[in-house]
């Protein structure tokens, strides 16, 4: 092979290189562009137009979409809360399970809550176990039922101490039912005691 025909397929492999270089930096770009168009429509007040953009976010991904829908946890409006959880669950990032966790502990939240449960589901939730069990204990029928299903589907770390606090919020609740929507309702405290007796009797065993 000549050293101009060498020269010659050098040079074409380079310009190859360059054009893939382009297409991939615009392809970000577009991207880019996309992502903040569709963080400034999920304000919308157009359900149908919010909702869409949230769901077109979760099918983008990346760490900037979720910290934005993160974010978006802290929003006092709870269709945004709601929207956000929705994507987050989609998006399965084990980072959005401690702001989820804050944000349905807010007091003003505790009626508004279930979607972020809901969002619980696809995520991680090993190291939550005492968290879930409050959300089980203090919460109405809806975060009440995703919490249980949660806790039936998932495998758990957890210590004797988180345990004892288990059983230790059991008390407290069943002595005070006035306090916990879940222990006013016969069919709710029948699921509620169901998971508490599945993880105390972990417990119990220790005991023996």
């Amino acid at each position: 092979m000549s050293q101009s025909v060498l020269r010659i397929q050098i040079s074409e492999i380079f310009k190859i290189s360059e054009i893939s270089a382009l297409i991939i930096s615009m392809k970000a770009s577009n991207r880019n562009l996309e992502v903040e168009e569709l963080k400034k429509a999920i304000w919308s007040d157009d359900w149908e137009t919010a909702i869409a953009s949230s769901e077109r976010l979760a099918e983008i991904g990346g760490d900037d979409v979720v910290d934005f829908l993160i974010g978006l946890l802290d929003s006092e409006d709870s269709m945004v809360r709601d929207m956000a959880s929705l994507a987050l669950r989609k998006l399965a990032d084990n980072r959005a399970i401690e702001p989820l966790l804050k944000s349905i502990f807010k007091p003003e939240n505790s009626n508004r809550n279930g979607t972020m449960v809901y969002a619980l589901q696809t995520l991680d939730c090993k190291d939550i176990l005492v968290d879930l069990f409050k959300i089980l204990f203090w919460y109405n029928f809806e975060p009440c039922n995703l919490a249980y299903i949660i806790l039936n589907e998932q495998i758990f770390e957890f210590t004797r101490d988180d345990l004892f606090e288990i059983k230790r919020m059991w008390i407290e609740c069943s002595q005070n039912p006035e306090k916990y929507p879940g222990f006013q309702s016969e069919r709710m405290k029948l699921m509620i005691q169901d998971a508490y007796e599945g993880y105390i009797a972990y417990l119990d065993a220790d005991d023996e």
